[in-house]
């Protein structure tokens, strides 16, 4: 793993409040809440008065409104994708379901990707590319936290600079939660000025890359 990131990053697993992770294994570390959503930041802010632990107290408006605004940019996937059998969701996410492209993605990053002892695992699948490319076409269909996720993916393989650009546009698309994080890193900050201009540039490319795939998906 790279210095300076660890397997807490916001995009794939807790906030600073320490929820549990959402990649993994089907059916594992996922925080499911009343109405069937895992939720990366904790609890699903769709849920009613009635579904809250009655001993809770009441969770403030501004903090609703940032969950529903992480919820918005994708951190929830329906808990029934983590049930699934990895062929069961590769088929899901061929029918370019944004949820399930996510979640497989998932499963390719953390849970097969270099682990030769899981059952599904296969020797000569490219799991970090098919993933990347799964995230690519889910956020071009809805799933803006998508992009902070290949920007993890980049900085686990040690590429800071890709990092860096992908994390540009996770902050261009609003999902500021992840990007904060990334800026906190040694890996980040050891990028030299020119180096997070190359990264600011390469971003611009991903930038029009990703809006003709939203184009195209619609």
């Amino acid at each position: 793993m790279t210095d300076g990131a660890s397997a807490g990053t916001p995009s794939v697993a807790a906030s600073a409040k320490g929820e549990t992770r959402r990649g993994g294994p089907a059916g594992s570390g996922a925080k499911v809440s009343a109405d069937g959503f895992s939720f990366a930041v904790g609890g699903d802010p769709s849920a009613s008065s009635r579904q809250q632990d009655a001993a809770s107290p009441r969770e403030a408006p501004t903090e609703l409104a940032r969950k529903q605004q992480l919820r918005k940019l994708g951190y929830a996937i329906a808990a029934r994708y983590y049930q699934m059998s990895l062929s069961d969701l590769r088929m899901a996410a061929s029918r370019g379901d944004p949820q399930a492209l996510t979640h497989l993605a998932e499963r390719y990053l953390f849970q097969l990707d270099g682990k030769p002892k899981e059952p599904d695992y296969q020797p000569d699948f490219r799991y970090r590319e098919e993933a990347r490319e799964a995230l690519q076409q889910a956020y071009a269909r809805g799933n803006l936290h998508a992009a902070a996720i290949i920007s993890e993916s980049y900085l686990l393989e040690k590429k800071p600079e890709e990092a860096a650009a992908w994390n540009l546009v996770a902050r261009r698309s609003g999902d500021a939660l992840s990007a904060d994080w990334l800026l906190k890193t040694k890996d980040y900050q050891a990028l030299t000025e020119q180096q997070k201009a190359g990264a600011a540039q390469r971003a611009d490319q991903l930038w029009q890359s990703l809006q003709q795939r939203k184009a195209a998906a619609r």
